[in-house]
């Protein structure tokens, strides 16, 4: 697990890189630097933080249902689990998942968020079996997937090497209302 979370730190400096486009801000707000740092460690702790909730979870079920991790606008990390959840189908919780996170973003709860579920993996040429994947999403505009493909055996979830991609918004993707004509 410590080489997966030295992959995803790497990962997240090459990704930043070249992915931050310039926010909005004045001079007396944070650099660009500033923000990206901030970001990083923010999906940083997030993603530790839900790799602590699920690697038992793994082990013991295989997989996880979907849950996340957030960042509310105190800068706080916290696990958001849908009770219900557990007892839907994979794909249905993912989508009231994302949906409960919209709506917590739309009161402007949160800035961050982190959602982990695993699934099959669709590469057939894989001995991998699953695959755990994080999406993880910033109010600044930066999202990125994580896929991890794993299996798990002799009671421990063996992980392979992951991808990280760029994805599109689910979360904050919020539309502005359009303009009321008088």
């Amino acid at each position: 697990m410590t080489q997966l979370k030295s992959r995803l730190m790497m990962a997240l400096v090459l990704l930043f890189s070249g992915l931050m486009t310039t926010a909005p801000v004045n001079a007396q707000q944070a650099s660009d630097a500033e923000i990206k740092q901030m970001i990083q460690e923010q999906f940083e702790r997030m993603y530790q933080k839900g790799v602590k909730d699920l690697k038992e979870r793994i082990v013991v079920t295989g997989g996880v249902k979907p849950f996340a991790v957030v960042t509310d606008t105190a800068d706080k990390s916290k696990t958001i689990r849908i009770k219900q959840i557990e007892e839907m189908p994979a794909s249905v919780a993912l989508e009231v998942l994302r949906r409960s996170l919209v709506a917590l973003v739309k009161k402007g709860k949160i800035g961050a968020t982190a959602v982990f579920y695993t699934t099959a993996n669709p590469n057939e040429e894989s001995d991998a079996e699953q695959v755990l994947v994080v999406e993880m999403e910033h109010i600044f505009g930066p999202t990125l997937a994580q896929l991890v493909p794993y299996t798990v055996m002799e009671g421990q979830a063996r992980f392979g090497e992951q991808v990280v991609v760029d994805m599109e918004s689910r979360i904050f993707n919020l539309k502005a209302p359009d303009e009321v004509s008088e």
